[in-house]
């Protein structure tokens, strides 16, 4: 079901957390800090992640343990998933993901006991920590095509201001492609973010105005830069935020942010927290000893899903918006003379009624798809009448739409209830 779930987004990333594997080892006998490694990662751990990757389609970004070891301890283990991948037809390695956070080594800790880091650890360390693991995997046959891929900058650390210079240091031939890290807010700490905090466009602001400057620093020196970890509340979300409709229009808003600030790929962080995407629990089955695995779509999964089956791969087209409320717009083509989708994302937390599209030209008859819930703080979420089945990872029947069609002036007026996405498709 899980892997349904995947292939209903189309092509996508499966990225494994270095902020889990630092703390696992592939051989614990040759690892520095063995006491810091509470289990072993075997071959069931990789061949895992192959066969997900061959069933459905998605690639596979590694994590590399730099927290506790060398670059010839992790070069085992890159290239036995190197040769898992090979041998297993369909999957497809992304690339080698070097560190997790290495800006905040100094804060983290390994098992909760000592930092992984001392303190005064500065980039150039880690260039220096980088520099053995790009000799290690581009000197073996068996890793020396796979990107290797950083630095995996947090958004508090220093992204800013040693982005470029970390590139110029490690070499950008060195690179398959830049990732950092950003959330578009936080409730460590003990703060709290609520449903208005979360659709605030202050928050979109404040991003675009830093993350238009990574991109333009890492396409400068012929990358692409790919928002490697996000979501909408750092510290695995709010709960009654994250969790609810709310998180449906931030996050279909957030994809088409990301989208236009020039971000090759985004990933959402899943890891069974509030604002997992889908989540997975575990039950034991009756009828024997096994483990029974379910899973929950949630309303995130909603706005991944309309992205990927409306947007994903088309032109961006521009569009304006008049209105005081919190209304956000796109609009996207496939080729020049195709049908043209516009996504109309309500995210203001009172605003309803009517909303008039004025193409740019005249078009012929429209398809209206609605998204939406109850409320904001609802978990129960329509995609054109219908949902996912949790037990299949399937709608659970045929999303209905309905006709529009354009005045004599070329208009097309829609109805935008509070708590929705309304996703127009017109004809040419």
């Amino acid at each position: 079901v899980f892997y349904q779930l995947l292939k209903n987004l189309g092509g996508g990333t499966i990225r494994s957390v270095e902020g889990y594997t630092s703390e696992t080892c592939w051989n614990p006998s040759e690892a520095p800090y063995p006491d810091a490694c509470p289990f072993a990662m075997t071959d069931d751990f990789i061949n895992g992640y192959v066969r997900a990757s061959a069933e459905t389609g998605w690639g596979v970004l590694v994590a590399i343990n730099l927290a506790q070891n060398s670059a010839p301890w992790a070069l085992q283990f890159g290239v036995r998933f190197a040769e898992a991948a090979k041998a297993t037809p369909g999957s497809k390695l992304l690339g080698f993901e070097v560190g997790n956070e290495p800006d905040i080594y100094e804060r983290n800790l390994l098992l909760g006991r000592t930092t992984v880091r001392a303190p005064g650890y500065s980039w150039q360390d880690l260039v220096k920590e980088w520099k053995p693991y790009v000799a290690a995997f581009r000197s073996n046959p068996a890793t020396a095509e796979i990107p290797l891929v950083g630095p995996v900058f947090d958004q508090a650390g220093w992204t800013e201001s040693k982005l470029g210079p970390f590139i110029d240091a490690v070499g950008a031939k060195n690179l398959g492609f830049v990732t950092v890290h950003h959330y578009a807010s936080s409730r460590c700490g003990g703060r709290v973010v609520t449903i208005p905090d979360l659709l605030s466009e202050a928050l979109n602001d404040a991003f675009v105005s830093k993350a238009k400057g990574w991109v333009e620093m890492v396409n400068s020196r012929g990358l692409d830069l790919v928002h490697g970890e996000t979501n909408s509340v750092s510290c695995e979300g709010q709960k009654g935020v994250s969790d609810a409709f709310a998180s449906s229009v931030w996050g279909l808003d957030w994809l088409f942010t990301n989208f236009n600030v020039g971000m090759r790929r985004m990933n959402f962080l899943a890891n069974n927290s509030y604002y997992s995407p889908v989540f997975v629990t575990t039950a034991a089955n009756p009828d024997n000893d096994e483990v029974i695995y379910l899973n929950f779509v949630a309303p995130l999964y909603y706005a991944m899903y309309t992205f990927s089956t409306q947007a994903q791969n088309r032109h961006i087209l521009p569009a304006s918006i008049k209105t005081e409320a919190n209304i956000k717009a796109y609009a996207v083509r496939e080729t020049a003379t195709g049908p043209v989708t516009v996504f109309v994302i309500n995210k203001d937390l009172k605003a309803s009624g009517k909303v008039v599209v004025t193409p740019s030209a005249r078009m012929g008859k429209g398809a209206l798809l609605s998204v939406q819930a109850p409320a904001l703080d609802s978990k129960v979420v329509s995609y054109g009448g219908v949902s996912f089945d949790n037990n299949t990872g399937l709608l659970t029947g045929s999303p209905r739409s309905t006709t529009v069609s354009a005045d004599a002036s070329g208009n097309y007026t829609i109805e935008l209830p509070n708590a929705s996405i309304a996703v127009l498709t017109l004809n040419p």
